[in-house]
């Protein structure tokens, strides 16, 4: 299967990811209900699933969710925390489920990955006329006062060591969706939240970043514990980070 060279670099970091990540909050989740107006017990693929962040926050809502991940750890992670969920091995490219066979497709800080000019085609290959296909972005969200000098210390460092990155530029390969025939207007919505993490869950947060986990191991592990001493040094040891999801639907034609 082709991925995105970065993408590849998820393959050892499934615990981080998982200890380090947020989740998707039932907010978020309500917003999907409402903007594709879903039936309780719809049908959803979570395509680039990860740990299964989203799915069981789709399972929880009582939708009945298959997950589609192109890692092996990352699904044996996702299976370890929900056993009861199908994880099945495949790329939004290449979707291991027969045509129309969903309500929805949904995809939780992923699509910016996916090839999105043939990820699309597919995508609507597996939707039911008249479903909808869900994205999804975690992002922090703007406070109201400046950031705290350790947070500027903090991104300074990522940022020297981040080379190009889709999620960081354009509209992440939503321009694919728009100009598909098989698909309507896109829709936006946005919900708040706050993630909360300890200093160990912000270096892991740190550790399952994509460009983190591609580089040299001596390397990483150099930035790793400068991260560790940003905090350390502003006696950081539990943060309530604002978090802004946004979500973008848009309907099967």
């Amino acid at each position: 299967m082709e991925l995105h060279p970065l993408a590849q670099a998820f393959a050892g970091v499934a615990d981080d990811y998982e200890r380090g990540r947020p989740g998707y909050s039932a907010e978020a989740v309500d917003a999907i209900r409402m903007g594709l107006m879903l039936d309780a017990g719809a049908r959803i693929a979570d395509v680039g699933a990860g740990t299964g962040k989203l799915t069981r926050a789709l399972s929880a809502a009582g939708f009945d969710v298959v997950a589609i991940e192109p890692l092996a750890g990352l699904r044996k992670r996702l299976q370890a925390m929900q056993p009861g969920i199908v994880a099945l091995e495949g790329t939004a490219e290449a979707m291991p489920l027969e045509d129309a066979s969903v309500d929805v497709v949904a995809s939780a800080d992923a699509f910016h990955w996916f090839d999105a000019e043939r990820a699309v085609p597919e995508l609507a290959r597996v939707i039911r006329p008249g479903g909808g296909l869900a994205l999804l972005w975690n992002q922090p969200a703007e406070g109201r006062t400046a950031p705290p000098a350790w947070q500027t210390e903090l991104d300074e460092l990522l940022v020297s060591v981040r080379p190009e990155h889709p999620a960081f530029s354009g509209d992440q390969g939503r321009g694919a969706v728009s100009a598909s025939p098989e698909f309507e207007t896109m829709h936006y919505a946005e919900v708040r939240s706050v993630h909360e993490a300890d200093r160990d869950g912000l270096v892991a947060a740190i550790a399952s970043m994509s460009f983190v986990s591609a580089l040299p191991q001596a390397e990483r592990a150099a930035l790793l514990t400068q991260a560790g001493a940003i905090f350390d040094r502003a006696g950081v040891t539990k943060v309530e980070a604002p978090l802004r999801t946004t979500i973008w639907t848009s309907r099967r034609r």
